[in-house]
């Protein structure tokens, strides 16, 4: 019997380690050859830049990916129609609220479903209908965050408010000169303290008027 070269051995030995390492890699669940979930259809109109595997946010949670994205063209015009898996322990309610959202600092897009549980759940294959999102979504969310700033920024000017009354009875100042000048600069800190109060509290409360531009 002829005996084997040392590079068959070497070959052997090679493919032996990569049935083995894929074997563990399998057993131990790190990898699945098949999808373990169900489908659901999503339609809209526009998808602001989602793609394929795409995350999928059931109430927050992460519970799925973007199978695939197809285009249909119908007398209403064009729809895109995207296939979700969604993992198989998660349960969608009836009627949910399907957007596409934007992820963190980078702007990864993802899908949301706001999902209401009930005593009854979406089946798999179902074709719903997604929201699109406006222009006043986002310009509401800002209005939100601007609101925020004004309330840090009013508790700036509060502080500095304060320090300057109190820079102004602790220093003895010799030229009387200076006490009014102080004296004006408290007043005009305390008269823009009071104006940011009232815009922060007509933003919080109208925060539409951000959509009003000022005549010029």
């Amino acid at each position: 019997m002829k005996k084997f070269s040392s590079e068959f051995a070497v070959g052997l030995f090679f493919i032996l380690c990569i049935i083995g390492l894929l074997y563990l890699t399998l057993s131990t669940g790190k990898v699945s050859l098949k999808n373990e979930g169900y489908y659901i259809y999503v339609k809209f109109r526009d998808i602001s830049g989602l793609q394929r595997n795409a995350p999928v946010m059931v109430n927050g949670l992460e519970a799925g990916r973007v199978q695939d994205i197809e285009t249909k063209y119908t007398l209403q015009g064009a729809e895109i129609l995207l296939k979700l898996l969604i993992n198989k322990d998660i349960k969608i309610g009836e009627n949910p609220k399907i957007s596409i959202k934007t992820l963190g600092l980078m702007g990864e897009k993802y899908v949301h479903i706001g999902s209401y549980q009930g005593n009854s759940f979406i089946k798999p294959g179902t074709t719903l209908e997604g929201k699109a999102s406006s222009d006043l979504d986002f310009l509401m969310e800002k209005a939100e965050d601007l609101s925020k700033d004004f309330s840090v920024l009013l508790d700036n000017v509060n502080s500095l408010t304060l320090e300057v009354k109190n820079l102004a009875k602790n220093l003895n100042y010799t030229v009387e000169g200076n006490q009014d000048t102080i004296s004006k600069i408290v007043k005009n800190l305390e008269v823009t303290t009071k104006n940011l109060e009232e815009l922060t509290f007509d933003l919080k409360k109208h925060p539409w008027k951000l959509l009003h531009k000022g005549k010029e």
